[in-house]
């Protein structure tokens, strides 16, 4: 079963005073817990929130994790070898998608293709247009340490450049939204729509979930 999310317009709730930090406040988080290749971590928790101005698209990443690592500085990185969110989108009818990964520093990895292994990484120039602030917590609790890190990123609609995109409004699309680990001593291959595969795989289209723009 697929799910379905509706992005809301924040819009009318962002000017000088008020920034999107501020405006997702009042929007309902996600949560990214399907363990399609390993048993459920009791100590991550990983959630979402995301919503548009027409403009912007802007993503709050929560995660709670026993094990914290970034050795990735330079976008276009290998990030999903880190601590790393990830979040995959395709518009309309277009066979290509866009796959956003961030390690918990905000280096950015950006491609675009119609699968695993027809990508295109997209200029760094056009990444540079996205905008990370990084918030790291260490939390000891009960004799145990966990890292509560999270992203906020603003996503401008000219990062989408191999599409004509006038306006999030209204728009359909479909897609997915990740948490991995490559090389942490643990690895972990979490999504917000559930996927179906004998191997890790987080580029199967066919798995993605609906997302509606209001």
């Amino acid at each position: 079963m697929k799910n379905k999310l509706v992005v809301p317009n924040i819009s009318k709730f962002l000017n000088k005073k008020t920034s999107f930090k501020q405006a997702l406040k009042w929007i309902d988080y996600h949560h990214i817990d399907q363990y399609s290749w390993e048993k459920p971590d009791e100590f991550r928790h990983v959630r979402f929130k995301i919503a548009h101005d027409g403009k912007n698209i802007y993503l709050h990443y929560d995660v709670i994790e026993l094990e914290m690592a970034a050795k990735y500085l330079n976008h276009n990185d290998p990030v999903c070898k880190d601590s790393c969110v990830e979040f995959f989108i395709s518009f309309k009818d277009d066979p290509n998608y866009y796959n956003f990964e961030f390690n918990h520093l905000g280096t950015i990895l950006l491609g675009i293709g119609p699968d695993r292994h027809q990508r295109q990484l997209i200029d760094s120039k056009i990444i540079d247009l996205i905008k990370v602030k990084t918030k790291i917590k260490r939390i000891n609790q009960h004799g145990l340490t966990t890292f509560n890190w999270q992203l906020f990123i603003k996503i401008p609609i000219k990062t989408f450049s191999f599409n004509t995109i006038e306006s999030f409004e209204n728009l359909k699309a479909r897609g997915n939204f990740y948490k991995c680990g490559d090389e942490l001593s643990t690895p972990h291959y979490i999504s917000w729509n559930p996927i179906e595969s004998e191997k890790p795989d987080f580029h199967l289209k066919s798995y993605f979930g609906d997302i509606d723009f209001n």
